[in-house]
Parts: C-alpha cells; structure tokens; sequence
C-alpha cells in the first residue's frame, strides 16, 4: 500500500467511526420535554413552561399584549387554584415499534385536575409536539417542543385572549338572636344620609352643621356634599346612620338633608350588647390577604368584634361563585360551573336581653362588669360590661358621643367580664373549701385574733395581714366569713401549704384555659408559683397574684348549688347539649361553706347584710375588696369591688357583680347594694 492509499484508508476509518458513534446516541424523546413542561405547571412556574415551546408558539406569545406569567398567575390566583395534579400516560416507542428518529410530530393526552373556589375541576387536553432543529456553534440537533395551546392551562379556552369570570354572590348572613327570639343583630335597614345641594341655600353651611351633629370632619363632608358639582339636583351620600341614632331629628333640621333607607346590618341592643355581640364592618386589604380563596372582595364586610369575629365563619355562610370563559369582547364561551351560595346559619344565644338591660341600668355609670348564669344548667343569662361601645355606631364608622366626656376611649373597650382581676375576699370560700378537704381547716376550730393586723412572727419584717373589723376574737369559720376576717383565711392558707393551695387552684381552674364558649383571659392563682409564706398567706384571702374573670368566678360558686360540682358555663342554645358538671368536692363539704355564704347576708353582722334589701329573695353570697397597690404602707390605693350572690332556695340564678374604684363609694358594700337592685328589678 503507497502512502496515498494509507491516508485515504485511515480518512474513511476515521469517517466511519464518527458515523458509528453518532448513530449510537440514543434519539431525542418527546417526553423528557414534556415532563419538565408539567412539572412547571403544576407548580404554576409559568415561566419555566415558554423553555419548552416551539419557536413558532414563542413568536406568537412574544406578540400578545399581556406577560405570560402575570396572566396566568393572576388567573390561577382569582380562581384559587391550588393542590394540581397533572399526569399523562407514557407511551413505550419500543414496544410500539416506532421509531423515534424518524418520528416527526406526537400528540400526548394531558389530564388535569385541580381545587379552586368551585370545588375540583378535572379536564383534558392534547398537547401537540414536534421536532425542530436548533444549532449551536458546533452543529445542529433535534429536539422535541410543545406547541402551546390556551386549552392548556385552563379548560375551555380557545383563543389566546379569552378571559375567565369570576362572579361571586354574597350569602346572606346569619342572625343572632338571644334566647327568647329577640334580635341582637339582623339583616335590617339604615339611613344613608346626605344633601341634595339644589335644596340647601348654602350648601357648605349644611354640610359643617352636618359634621358638627355627627362628630365627622368638616372638610372631609363638605367634599362629599359637592361630589356632583354638574348635577346639583343629585343626592350626594355622606355618611350612614341607625334607624335609631338619637340625632336623626337635628339631623333633619338641616337645609337640603335626605335620609334614604338602605340595606344594613341592625344591632337592636347595640349600646347593652356591643361587647359580647360585636360588629361588621368593612373588610380590609389585609383581611382579604389573610383570608385569599374564601370569596372575600373588596366590598366585603366581615366580622370585627365580638360574635360577629368569634363565629364568622358560620354566620358568613359560603359564597356561591360562577366560573366562566369569555371571549376577549366579553362574550360567555362557556359557564364551567356554579354553585349556589349557602346562606349563613343564625346564632341564638342563651342571654335574656330583658335582663341584660336591667343589669346594664344598675351599672349605669360605673366601670364594672355583671355576669349571671342559671347555675343549674349552666346558661348564660347576662355578660354585660359597662361602659361599653355601641356596635351601631362602630359597624358605621361613627364617633360615641361619650368620648367626648372621657379622657382616654380605651375604657369603652374594655371587655370587663373577659379580663381577670384581684377577688380579694370571694375568693375565701375556696380556701375554706381546699381547708376542710385537707383536713387543715376544721369549720367549729375557734382562733383566737386579737386585733387589725397580724404577722407569725419577726421573719415577715414590717408586713402584715389586715382585718378591717375586730369586733371578735373567737373566730370560727361562720365568723370569719360573714365578718370576712383576713387574718382568719390568712391563717388558714398557712396551714393549708404551698403545694396543697396550687394543687386545689388546679381544681378550682387557675393556671389554665377555662372552657367557655366565648374566650376569656386565663385566671391565675400567682405569676409565678406561690414561692414564699407572705404571697401564701394573701392568697389565701384573695389578694396576692391572684386573678380570676367574673365568668370564671361565677361558675365556681355553682359548687354551693349544685352539690359541690361546678356547672360548665355556655353561652349558644344547642339542644342536643345537657349541662356539664365537673365534680370538685362532697356534697357535704359545700354544703358547710354554703351556710357560712347564707349568714353572710342574713346575719346582722354579716358584710352583705342590709334591713331593706329592696327584694324577697333568699340570697346568700360573698363580698369582696380587691385592694389595688404595691405597698402595704399605701393608704389610698385603687379598689375593686365584688359581690357574689344566689337564690340558695330556688337555685335559678347565680350573679357576679364587680364595680372598678370603689374606694370613694363605699367599697364592696356599694356593690351590694347594686346587686340588690338587680335581685329586685328580676322578681
């Protein structure tokens, strides 16, 4: 062979070989492509998606007037989506006997289903692919693309511009009712009120004495009255009001006003009810983000405060939707589905309104807090905490005109009987109970106290534990609880111990949640533990750290009416539901303290005891100071004032009366006398 021919040979060798290994490298697949294009899909990587699309697909994409990933992630946002689940059956070219570097174009069956708003969509749709080449700067290659379709990413869709609609429908929300059928807040009508400036001589005149009768701002209501400035026979919409807002009349007196009746949430007892029932009110960007797929818009109202918050859910019902396609003019292609709305459930409450308000008008001008429950089967008859906000005027965005008349609102705010408080002396029947269960307390046992104040010994330094009367010396426990004796339940703390009075605070419900069907702060018996003698001994006559809500304290003096077991308080009628009792102590054991509670209002000395109680009940029950400062050696601290109090012969009501600074009006006894009227105005 001459050196020519070598060349040549080793020239085709060489060919050849390249030739052999190219054909050794397995043929593009279609679903290598379409597996990357699904899984950016599903997890809505729209974007991802246009990296496996034909070039033809791109230059049609590149050409619409929208971004791709913003209008799909905006269709799949306003519709829900979420949870896809998108496969597609894989095919076996082998198997098939086709040959793949000869195959041209393939079609694949895509099936889809996904949550939204209206519930589970499933559909199909083919996705259609091709070969094409591509080059780089060292050769060409096939490879499989998608040819893009708007059937794809939503059902329906035909053309690249069509739309879908989302059309939501509002239930109707549920009412709230208390126990006897009342309205506590309904579906109603108020006033939308505002000028007609053709019927006003001077219309900014109006519109300030507007402001003025309503507490808004001027600037902001002389805007709105000249919002129509072309059409001044036109009514311009200021601000809304109750059918029942007491300066409707003054309202009326001015020049060119107009009251129009519209649809609006009513809160008959608004000013009684506003803590417990709460408000509606306009939903904002913030709650529409935390609650995106519920069906909430921007001209939602939601609940706010009170049941209206605690049971939203409920009371809302579920939004019916529809769900369509529609050509880019606006046309309807197709409905796909819709769901009619569930309207809300209404609420009935075990609260007597009648005897909500006569608590309320005992309260009157005090800072304080009644509960009343009917001790046998637990219902809630009374949750009032006054002053309280008016829901009217806080679903319609109105200033209370007794702001004015405050230094600070916040005390409008205050949810008294959901807060916890010192008891001070209420508080003494559970130690005398924890006492007797202990077998550290023995009822008839005399002790012997001389005088206002009392320490064991030196180790207590310059403290003391205070009695305000020493009329006795021999102090049983009748005694000590009628003449509600510090030094006395002091004692018998110390006796009790440490671990013995955190463990019966367990019992009693300290230290944790208790059940109730509207929250409460949790009661606590010391911040801390009870780590020293002094914090023991002040527990043991309700001072210390120690903090209870008045729901939680009403429903602990139910042992005394119910054989030492303490009802579950409830606040919803259900009437599959029967009343819990939690066993606490023997019978006979409650029944000892409960005499004790009976002299405290019936004996002449006792600290509830009054010749004309203004009723004919037979009450028994306990008073309480709760002495709110940081040093012994302060005179003049803030007082709370308690009283518990129940029929013990017809058993149908149990009341906790508590009245915020007492100190100038008599202290506990000032609550007494409240209470009393209360008994009175029921019988």
């Amino acid at each position: 062979m001459n050196r020519k021919s070598f060349f040549s040979f080793l020239s085709i060798t060489v060919t050849m070989l390249v030739i052999t290994a190219c054909s050794n490298e397995e043929p593009a697949h279609p679903e290598e492509p379409l597996e990357a294009y699904v899984n950016a899909w599903s997890s809505q990587s729209f974007e991802e998606m246009l990296d496996q699309l034909s070039e033809e697909s791109m230059n049609q994409i590149s050409d619409f007037e929208w971004d791709f990933q913003e209008r799909y992630e905006k269709v799949y946002s306003d519709l829900g989506v979420e949870n896809m689940e998108i496969t597609f059956e894989s095919r076996d070219y082998t198997e098939e006997e086709i040959d793949l570097e000869e195959l041209e174009e393939v079609d694949y069956s895509i099936f889809i289903e996904m949550e939204t708003l209206v519930g589970k969509l499933s559909y199909e749709t083919d996705v259609k692919m091709n070969k094409q080449v591509t080059a780089d700067e060292e050769e060409e290659q096939e490879e499989w693309v998608i040819n893009w379709d708007p059937s794809h990413l939503m059902m329906r869709m035909q053309e690249p511009d069509d739309q879908i609609a989302i059309e939501i429908e509002q239930p109707e929300r549920g009412e709230i009712f208390d126990r006897n059928g009342e309205p506590l807040a309904i579906n109603g009508e108020i006033y939308e009120g505002g000028l007609v400036p053709e019927s006003s001589d001077d219309l900014d005149e109006a519109a300030i004495e507007f402001a003025e009768v309503l507490g808004l701002d001027e600037e902001r209501v002389i805007e709105q009255a000249n919002q129509f400035p072309d059409n001044p026979d036109w009514f311009a919409p200021i601000q809304n009001l109750s059918l029942t807002d007491d300066r409707i009349e003054d309202l009326l007196e001015i020049q060119g006003v107009l009251l129009n009746r519209v649809d609006g949430r009513e809160y008959p007892y608004g000013d009684i009810t506003g803590h417990l029932v709460g408000h509606i009110g306009a939903i904002t960007a913030d709650e529409i983000e935390d609650r995106e797929g519920e069906g909430y818009n921007a001209t939602s109202e939601i609940g706010k405060n009170g049941i209206e918050l605690l049971l939203e859910a409920e009371l809302r019902g579920e939004p019916g939707i529809s769900f369509s396609v529609l050509s880019e003019e606006g046309e309807t292609r197709d409905v796909i589905k819709t769901t009619d709305p569930n309207h809300g459930d209404d609420v009935t409450l075990t609260l007597d309104i009648d005897m909500q308000e006569k608590m309320s008008d005992v309260l009157d001008e005090d800072s304080g807090s009644g509960v009343v429950i009917d001790p046998l089967s637990g219902e809630t008859l009374v949750l009032v905490s006054e002053p309280q906000f008016d829901s009217n005027l806080r679903y319609l965005q109105l200033s209370d005109p007794r702001a004015e008349e405050m230094d600070s609102t916040d005390i409008l705010f205050e949810r008294r009987f959901q807060n916890v408080y010192s008891p001070g002396s209420i508080f003494k029947p559970f130690t005398a109970i924890a006492g007797i269960e202990e077998g550290t307390l023995d009822p008839n046992e005399e002790k012997q106290i001389e005088g206002t104040q009392w320490q064991p010994d030196d180790s207590w330094g310059g403290y003391r534990v205070t009695r305000v009367n020493d009329s006795e010396s021999d102090i049983d426990l009748e005694t000590a609880m009628k003449l509600s004796d510090n030094i006395y339940f002091a004692q018998q703390a110390l006796d009790l111990g440490e671990d013995a009075m955190e463990e019966w605070a367990d019992k009693f419900g300290f230290g944790g949640e208790f059940t109730f069907d509207f929250p409460l702060n949790n009661s606590s018996i010391a911040n801390d533990g009870i780590d020293r003698e002094i914090l023991l001994a002040d527990t043991g006559y309700g001072q210390g750290e120690v903090q209870i809500s008045p729901v939680h304290m009403n429903a602990l003096y139910s042992i005394f009416l119910n054989e030492g077991s303490m009802v579950q308080p409830t606040l919803f009628i259900d009437e599959e539901t029967d009343s819990t009792l939690i066993d606490i102590v023997p019978v006979e054991t409650s029944d000892t303290v409960l005499d004790t509670l009976i002299q405290v209002v019936e004996d002449s000395d006792g600290t509830a005891y009054r010749t004309e109680p203004g009723h004919t009940r037979s009450i028994a029950g306990k008073t309480g100071t709760a002495e709110l400062k940081q040093e012994q050696t302060v005179e003049d601290g803030d007082q709370i004032g308690w009283y518990v109090s129940f029929d013990y012969e017809e058993r149908d009501l149990l009341t906790t009366v508590m009245v915020q600074n007492v100190e100038d009006k008599g202290g506990s006894g000032y609550v007494v006398d409240l209470a009393n009227d209360f008994w009175g105005s029921v019988e």
